[in-house]
């Protein structure tokens, strides 16, 4: 079953149905989703479909296997044209319908000359008659990024450019619809939105009992994907795995992860491995919203939670970390505080989704809020900050196992209301599990959820 994603379905689907050649480009990382949505975008289209996923093998090699995919498609088995630019040319040549559908595009680049194969296939685009459609998809994302520079000979082909991150926490539930708001939150702020992961989530165990069997466990999937990604990836770079390793373990500002860091090459290199690592999806740069222009409240955070969780709590003791003794020694006990931080990341995208969907016209941005009251000497952010048409609106943020309390609520609004040099119109507070009682600008966590 093809769950979330629908505004990318959509815009596919529309693309492919167009009367004219259109060039379409697809990437994110392994496991995103990219072959199971455009799989999906394909279904009852008309037209003759080559389907091709490229390996890190010599060019020959990989005109060989389109030129059989090709064939296969047509009806000419046994076809094989072991140079590529003939193939595509071929391909290009015939009087049918036909849609290219390319994986792991950046397979090809590793065998030859990148801007060569690009060439090729801007001449094919370019080329190609008006039945014609092409789909390519990979999953290095710097490569396919590249793919849109100026200098790059697929420059201005594409029709459409479709970046594919993780599910955000609404449509991730939909993989776990029974669950009550709690179990949904703390599913979400250890797996993510990775839909193979989510797909194998157990509906018969509990929250923690899929935590510890995907997570935890040596031969856990979602363990073995985190690994992957963090010793694969970013191991072989040593200043990449310690700079995601310092943020992982709350090293936000700049100066924090330089000061970390135990090379005088890997600080000198800060800038460009941040840089990196922002490109390739893995961190992205915050800073609140009402003090943009300030380099010093500029922080750095992963974008996977998965990738958290397992530097806050794998990390540091793998050996242990598959026995349900760890979880209750070393995970247990501040589960509830990771929760919470992921919980006002899915607040924060709750507003965002409402913006998209026209639901509150009024919101300018979504982020945090900072304030410095000098006056007491104190500094903070606000978790949830939106800037409306009417000014800052703000939002405290609780993962409670229990419906917020009215003195609680008092005892918060009343420390908002001292903090000196605030220039917000209103603050309201967000609850996982609701309110003793109602009140404006109040969201629970049913909210959240509700679709």
């Amino acid at each position: 079953m093809f769950l979330g994603r629908q505004r990318e379905l959509e815009r596919l689907r529309k693309e492919l149905s167009v009367e004219r050649k259109s060039a379409i480009l697809i990437y994110g990382r392994r496991r995103i989703g990219k072959t199971t949505l455009i799989s999906e975008a394909l279904r009852n289209t008309t037209g003759t479909i080559i389907r091709f996923t490229a390996v890190p093998d010599e060019l020959s090699e990989n005109a060989r296997r389109l030129s059989r995919a090709a064939g296969e498609a047509i009806g000419m088995t046994g076809l094989e044209i072991p140079d590529f630019e003939a193939i595509l040319k071929f391909i290009a040549s015939l009087k049918q319908q036909i849609i290219l559908e390319i994986d792991e595009y950046q397979d090809l680049r590793k065998k030859a000359k990148g801007e060569v194969i690009d060439a090729y296939f801007r001449d094919f685009i370019d080329y190609a008659p008006d039945t014609m459609k092409i789909i390519i998809s990979g999953s290095a994302i710097r490569v396919m990024k590249d793919l849109l520079k100026e200098d790059n000979p697929l420059y201005k082909r594409f029709s459409v450019e479709m970046p594919l991150g993780e599910l955000d926490y609404q449509e991730a539930s939909l993989f776990y619809p029974e669950r009550s708001v709690r179990e949904k939150i703390t599913l979400y702020a250890v797996f993510g939105g990775i839909p193979m992961i989510l797909s194998m989530i157990d509906p018969a165990l509990t929250a923690e009992e899929n935590i510890i069997a995907l997570m935890l466990e040596k031969t856990g999937f979602a363990r073995s994907y985190t690994e992957d990604v963090l010793y694969a990836e970013l191991r072989s770079s040593g200043g990449a795995y310690s700079a995601i390793t310092r943020i992982g373990n709350g090293r936000r500002s700049y100066s924090e992860i330089r000061s970390c860091l135990e090379d005088e090459e890997s600080r000198n290199s800060l800038d460009y491995t941040l840089e990196q690592l922002q490109k390739a999806d893995f961190i992205e740069k915050k800073q609140p919203i009402n003090i943009r222009s300030s380099r010093r409240k500029l922080f750095y955070e992963l974008r996977s939670n998965m990738l958290r969780f397992h530097l806050s709590y794998i990390e540091k003791n793998p050996a242990a970390a598959g026995s349900p003794a760890f979880f209750r020694k070393y995970v247990l006990p501040s589960l509830d505080t990771f929760i919470s931080y992921r919980f006002e990341e899915m607040a924060r995208q709750w507003f965002s989704i409402q913006m998209e969907k026209g639901l509150r016209s009024d919101i300018i941005s979504v982020g945090t809020y900072w304030y410095d009251d000098k006056a007491a000497k104190r500094s903070g952010e606000f978790d949830v900050a939106l800037e409306t048409l009417r000014g800052y609106e703000i939002y405290e943020v609780r993962f409670l196992s229990s419906p917020m309390k009215e003195d609680l609520i008092m005892e918060e609004a009343e420390k908002i209301r001292r903090i000196a040099g605030l220039q917000i119109s209103s603050f309201g507070f967000i609850s996982s599990s609701g309110f003793e009682e109602p009140g404006p600008m109040r969201i629970s966590g049913e909210d959240l959820f509700a679709f």
